[in-house]
């Protein structure tokens, strides 16, 4: 395997100065590029930073307006989709749409400003249709009451000798209202109306309705209301209320196709105008990266030293010839991005890598060996000829998706699907090394059953262990190498020593279970005791030599230091046996399956185990692999301090913007 594999993509650093006046078109033809990397943070005496934040805000507002626009129509009916259906649409490449559209900012903000106010206007008449739509409902319930017990629309109210009054009252208040009449000339009569409240009419002479007011507003007595000049007959006031609510709800459905109307041709001039304006946006944010005198526009950045020609080709063909480009290597301070740059199946295993962090620049990129190593582990947990098959069956549909797919990005599920159908391979593989398919022992073992040789297994992933732990020691050593910082890697030495002695003498003890091996090695027993004091002592010796030692800090880092060093690589190396629990646990599913056929039959029991292996354990595996990979394997030697490459690029349109 070529070292280059493991290294990032080399960087230059450039200078670009130019006209002023020819700056919107070195951010076209920088956009056009896509392989910048500009710096936000560098400034030069006599440059000033380009202040953008006006026209930003300008932009984004534009873009929360037509969101809010968007909201604010009313919602389409959503057909739901089967799993199936949303797999199948997902192989679909979706349409490549152009747009052709010649658009000023200033006649987007103008249309969707016009859109806004029609959105507006009809928005308040069909809130108030809806409100006096609303009463009308009401107001027809409450005459239906009156009308089924009798009473006409002025029967209530107040009269020369009495007061008439009607309304609802909880069911729970009415029962107390008996109590609050006795002694008055007060007399009432209810009826159950609503689940939870009586139709009450109450009625007495007037020189007791001051206390009976008192009373009905204790007892949170709802009076009915009636309009003014209804007519009296609840029977024609029901058609006149019936006949009014009905115009209603025409010019409700009216307006609601009109917001439809206005919605529908916003939704498709807006699928035309948002990029225009995500695009200004990127252009207006790029531009606050530059810095400007009155004539000049500075801008800094990194880019791939194999795309140095194509950077001054575009500058010149945006400039005329008149800028000044310069490019320097990274100086040993400098922070370059990081751009991976693996191949094939790597490409897809860069997922993990990625979600750990960006490896700094001058780090190796530990992606090939993580493609190789987690492979292996989840094959050596998951061995099985016919699950593997179907691992690697799932992970190619996977791979083949054109579209998002589960609400997950189409680019995430192709490489979980890379992923996957490279960890069915493993399975396949050790599943033939373990004699298993689908849970049964179906041919003799190449290697080893699990269940059958579990001290075998142990030791195999023991031994993996140790050197996926040694080649992490390894990988340190080399990155602070590349770093240049040679006192920790002379230190990352020591530890790699200490550890390949540890591990010999504790082969040893494990094979004769006398400590007698340490007197009989004592040359080992002395080089791992020896490691573990330099180790002690290595903050107090990188203090002295680098002039900034301070006693009490220093021992307590060591002591740190050697307690971590002794403890954390022994139950690191020891947590490389879950790699045989798993196999032999897998292997124990074809037991358990043979345990159930008595109670369910053959087939069925075969079938829940192979279903329980396919989703708890698939899953529990790879949650294993990554816990090995990033708790034992990363934190060896991995800094996940890099910056991420990310080039500049600007969205294509076909038009021009202005």
């Amino acid at each position: 395997m070529p070292v280059d594999l493991f290294k990032n993509t080399p960087m230059k650093r450039f200078y670009l100065a130019a006209p002023t006046r020819c700056e919107d078109q070195v951010i076209e033809s920088l956009g056009a590029l896509g392989s910048v990397h500009l710096i936000t943070d560098y400034t030069i005496k006599g440059f000033k930073r380009v202040d953008s934040v006006e026209r930003c805000e300008k932009y984004i507002k534009l873009q929360q307006r037509m969101a809010s626009v968007l909201s604010a129509l009313p919602p389409e009916k959503v057909t739901k989709k089967s799993v199936m259906q949303s797999l199948k649409e997902s192989f679909r490449r979706p349409a490549q749409k152009e747009i052709n559209l010649e658009a000023r900012l200033e006649k987007i903000e103008l249309y969707v400003s016009s859109t806004e106010t029609a959105m507006d206007s009809r928005l308040g008449m069909l809130e108030k249709f809806r409100s006096e739509l609303s009463r009308l409902r009401v107001l027809e319930e409450n005459l239906l009451i009156l009308q089924r017990h009798g009473f006409k629309a002025d029967s209530f109210g107040d009269f020369e000798y009495v007061f008439v009054r009607a309304g609802f009252m909880n069911k729970a208040f009415s029962v107390k209202l008996q109590r609050y009449v006795e002694g008055t000339s007060v007399r009432f009569a209810k009826w159950p109306e609503k689940p939870e409240e009586d139709f009450v009419v109450i009625f007495g002479l007037n020189r007791d309705k001051p206390h009976m007011e008192e009373t009905l507003v204790r007892l949170n007595f709802a009076e009915l209301a009636l309009p003014a000049g209804i007519n009296p007959d609840p029977t024609q006031a029901l058609e006149e209320t019936r006949a009014s609510a009905s115009g209603i709800a025409g010019e409700v459905t009216s307006i609601e196709e009109e917001i439809r109307s206005i919605g529908k041709e916003f939704q498709q001039k807006a699928a035309d105008y948002e990029p225009i304006v995500h695009r200004t946006l990127i252009v207006e944010e790029t531009r606050s990266t530059f810095s400007r005198t009155e004539t000049l526009s500075l801008v800094h950045g990194w880019i791939p030293a194999g795309r140095q020609e194509s950077l001054k080709q575009a500058v010149e063909a945006s400039t005329d010839g008149a800028a000044f480009l310069r490019f320097e290597d990274p100086g040993p301070d400098d922070e370059p991005p990081a751009q991976l740059r693996n191949a094939g199946v790597a490409r897809s295993f860069e997922l993990l890598t990625r979600l750990r962090g960006t490896p700094q620049y001058r780090e190796l990129d530990p992606t090939p060996i993580v493609t190789v190593l987690f492979t292996v582990m989840y094959g050596m947990m998951f061995g099985d000829v016919g699950q593997g098959i179907v691992l690697l069956v799932m992970g190619l549909i996977f791979s083949r998706l054109q579209r998002d797919f589960l609400k997950i990005p189409a680019s995430g599920m192709r490489r979980l699907g890379v992923i996957l159908s490279t960890c069915g391979i493993s399975a396949v593989v050790f599943g033939a090394l373990y004699g298993e398919f689908f849970l049964v022992e179906a041919f003799h073992p190449l290697f080893v059953n699990p269940i059958q040789g579990q001290t075998t297994m142990i030791i195999v992933a023991l031994l993996f262990g140790v050197a996926q732990l040694t080649l992490g020691l390894v990988l340190k050593i080399v990155n602070l190498l590349r770093r240049r910082a040679t006192i920790d890697a002379a230190f990352g030495v020591v530890r790699l020593v200490y550890y390949i002695a540890g591990v010999t003498l504790a082969a040893k003890y494990a094979a004769s279970m006398s400590f007698g091996v340490f007197t009989e090695n004592l040359w080992l027993t002395v080089v791992a005791l020896a490691s573990l004091v330099l180790l002690f002592l290595s903050p107090t010796i990188e203090g002295v030599l680098r002039h900034e030692f301070s006693p009490g800090n220093t021992l307590m880092m060591g002591a740190a230091e050697f307690i971590e060093t002794f403890l954390s690589y022994l139950t690191n190396s020891i947590s490389y046996v879950r790699l045989a629990a798993f196999a032999i646990a897998h292997s124990a599913l074809g037991l358990s399956a043979i345990i159930l056929t008595s109670t369910i039959g053959l087939v069925p029991s075969y079938i829940a185990m192979n279903l329980l292996a396919m989703t708890i354990e698939a899953l529990g595996v790879l949650i294993q692999c990554m816990r090995l990979t990033y708790y034992e394997f990363f934190t060896k030697f991995y800094s996940n301090g890099g910056v991420a490459y990310r080039p500049f690029l600007l969205p294509r349109i076909h038009g021009s913007i202005k």
